[in-house]
């Protein structure tokens, strides 16, 4: 068995409370890089580690990121499918804040459910934090949280139901 599939094997095995917080600290990370005037490209899951001994999130390849405005030139962006809005397929829409909304919802789904359908059966926290991942990976940009700081207040409050 290899080190990485050790290490995700171990990843999954986590308490469902050290993956939220796993969450949260990417979340908080991408309201930090929104603040700076940037957007994220080729975030997905191989960007993420995790200190296991030290319970702490640390982020990794995002030399992609681009300044604001930013728009698609070449039509399927880079990244994994389990990360991409529709607007990271289509030439010439913007990529933006609300692109990084549903980056953020499809991030929770790949560490707390069904990534590929992104359906309640597999979530594995509670059905208030569902409803917020899947309003922030709508298909439809204009149904998602129009912000970072939005979805973030939004998914605290969830949180504490």
């Amino acid at each position: 068995m290899g080190k990485q599939y050790e290490s995700r094997h171990k990843f999954f095995e986590l308490p469902i409370k050290e993956r939220i917080n796993m969450f949260e600290d990417i979340l908080e990370f991408h309201r930090f890089v929104n603040k700076q005037g940037y957007v994220a490209i080729d975030f997905y899951d191989g960007s993420i580690m995790y200190d296991f001994q030290n319970k702490r999130t640390i982020i990794c390849d995002i030399e992609y990121y681009a300044k604001k405005p930013y728009v698609n030139t070449v039509g399927r962006m880079w990244g994994s499918g389990r990360f991409m809005s529709p607007e990271e397929y289509e030439k010439g829409s913007v990529i933006d804040e609300i692109t990084n909304v549903y980056l953020m919802g499809a991030t929770a789904f790949v560490l707390l459910g069904n990534a590929v359908e992104k359906s309640i059966e597999g979530w594995l926290a509670h059905k208030a934090l569902y409803d917020v991942a899947k309003k922030a990976a709508s298909k439809d940009r204009n149904q998602r949280y129009q912000s970072l700081e939005v979805l973030s207040a939004t998914w605290k409050q969830a949180k504490q139901r």
